[in-house]
């Protein structure tokens, strides 16, 4: 009997695994992953000042036509009553205006996004190939050229060579949320990520302000005007490459400097390669898990949305709300500074509801979606049925605020789910989301035409892009899933993993029996 209370006394009350395993002391103050989500965050921002400036720039560039002035493909019709004298400037001036019509405008604006959907998948593969830090060089390079060259590109090629160079622009810049999601599944610690991904991501809305605050001053102001804007945006966009080329590193063991204690901390949770192996895209396993395509709908819902705001209220603002074009760019801005703000609430929340045991990861990626897709979409809805400026801006401000909260639902459950294939899988959502976005300038050109001072027509868009990003949420809900699946280490280094995986297994094992063995002796 009593070597029976031996052998009973020697079992261990926890399991062998969680005995051993310590967890890492988070590092005293900013390390070199505060670092590179700085770079990243610039990054971003920088990106999308060029994404989004014209939106704004659209108004000042393009003067408004007589309609029987026009051809049918936007061209100019030389009638009498229609000759150069219409113009405000002169044909060979960069700073003069162009008689685009609204289908040629949405040509222009939306042949970014043909770009960006169709390279989505070819540069998410790139950044699981070879990292995220070249590839978004690359998209700043190539931009930042093409945004100098904007003003010449419209005054010599006209709206086909705009639309071109645009294109282009979104084929490079297709590379931005699939590197930054690769790197930052490297550069996260699970305990860091709602906030880390927060601070980069809103690198988006931050560029969204600046974009819309400098292009409407530049092009409202009658000594600068709108080519100043591409002139900025664009030697940014330059420096921000050679910063990310002098800073930046693909993933923790590249860099020379880290330390071992910020290097255990951030490889935690041992779901992410810490050095990177030549994993196939386990592409099967990818298109079957109904949790990638649960947070795929989402991803679509919530993009569509996102660009309704981004291309069409500038337009809804001055149309229907009578609002100038010095203050369209201010009150266009305002919903944006709201995600911002809120979007840093969120990723603190998420993280202290995580590490605190209050939620599990899945119920607070659910419930910070749904907040961002339903409860935005009912103040959307609103918006649409205010008539007074500073009201409609109002519940503007709250329905793109709580849409902040897609950072820590939707858009990190990849990480979640397989941070060695982040990036893959961030391509083929936001391929398939933005595909859907095409749709914004399809719903908007059937249904309010050419007839952009219809109030009724602007409600009948938005109920129908509320109803989508209900629907989408709620599919999001259903399928999501908060943990690491077992394809996340799948690829040629599979077996390699598995021998990794049993001999890790072995050696707590022989811990084990050593505690067990211990307490036997005492």
């Amino acid at each position: 009997m009593a070597g029976d209370k031996a052998v009973y006394a020697a079992v261990p009350k926890t399991e062998n695994n969680e005995e051993v395993r310590t967890k890492p002391a988070r590092p005293k103050g900013l390390g070199i992953r505060h670092l590179q989500t700085v770079i990243l965050f610039v990054s971003l921002t920088i990106a999308y000042t060029m994404r989004s400036q014209l939106s704004v720039l659209m108004v000042a560039m393009v003067k408004v036509p007589d309609p029987h002035c026009l051809e049918g493909n936007g061209t100019r019709n030389v009638t009498e009553g229609c000759d150069e004298s219409n113009t405000n400037m002169s044909s060979w001036n960069i700073y003069r205006t162009y008689e685009w019509n609204k289908s040629t405008q949405e040509m222009i604006t939306f042949s970014f996004f043909v770009g960006y959907t169709s390279m989505m998948m070819p540069m998410g593969l790139l950044a699981q190939k070879f990292g995220g830090k070249r590839p978004i060089m690359f998209a700043l390079l190539v931009n930042g050229i093409i945004s100098i060259c904007t003003p010449w590109i419209a005054l010599f090629g006209g709206w086909l060579a705009v639309s071109a160079s645009r294109l282009v622009q979104g084929f490079t810049q297709a590379a931005l949320y699939p590197s930054i999601h690769t790197m930052l599944a490297k550069w996260a610690p699970l305990c860091e990520r709602g906030r880390l991904s927060t601070y980069i991501y809103t690198g988006s809305q931050v560029g969204t302000i600046i974009a819309f605050q400098l292009s409407g001053l530049f092009a409202g102001s009658p000594v600068l005007g709108w080519p100043v804007s591409f002139w900025l945006f664009g030697a940014l966009s330059l420096v921000c490459c050679g910063l990310l080329s002098w800073l930046g590193v693909a993933s923790p063991h590249e860099h020379p400097t880290i330390t071992t204690e910020e290097l255990a901390y951030i490889m935690e949770d041992g779901a992410v390669d810490i050095v990177p192996k030549k994993r196939k895209t386990p592409w099967k396993h990818i298109l079957t898990c109904k949790a990638v395509w649960g947070l795929v709908a989402s991803h679509a819902g919530s993009a569509a949305s996102y660009l309704l705001i981004l291309t069409e209220i500038p337009l809804y603002m001055n149309h229907i709300l009578h609002v100038d074009l010095k203050r369209n760019g201010v009150y266009s801005s305002l919903p944006y500074i709201a995600l911002y703000v809120m979007a840093m609430f969120f990723g603190y929340a998420s993280d202290y509801a995580a590490t605190n045991k209050i939620m599990s990861v899945v119920n607070i990626r659910r419930t910070a979606n749904s907040i961002a897709m339903a409860g935005s979409g009912v103040f959307l809805f609103a918006f649409s049925f205010v008539n007074d400026t500073t009201l409609a801006v109002c519940v503007l401000i709250i329905a793109h605020g709580l849409h902040a909260g897609v950072h820590v639902g939707f858009h990190i459950n990849q990480i979640d789910l397989a941070p060695n294939f982040a990036g893959p899988i961030m391509a083929l959502g936001n391929m398939i989301a933005n595909l859907t976005s095409l749709l914004v300038p399809v719903i908007v050109s059937n249904v309010v035409k050419d007839d952009v001072t219809n109030h009724r027509k602007w409600q009948y868009v938005f109920m129908i892009f509320v109803a989508i990003m209900i629907i989408t949420n709620t599919i999001f809900v259903v399928f999501a899933k908060g943990t690491v699946q077992p394809w996340n280490f799948y690829g040629e280094d599979e077996n390699e993993g598995e021998k990794e995986l049993a001999a890790l297994e072995d050696k707590n094992s022989t811990k084990g029996k050593e505690s067990s063995q211990d307490s036997i002796r005492q």
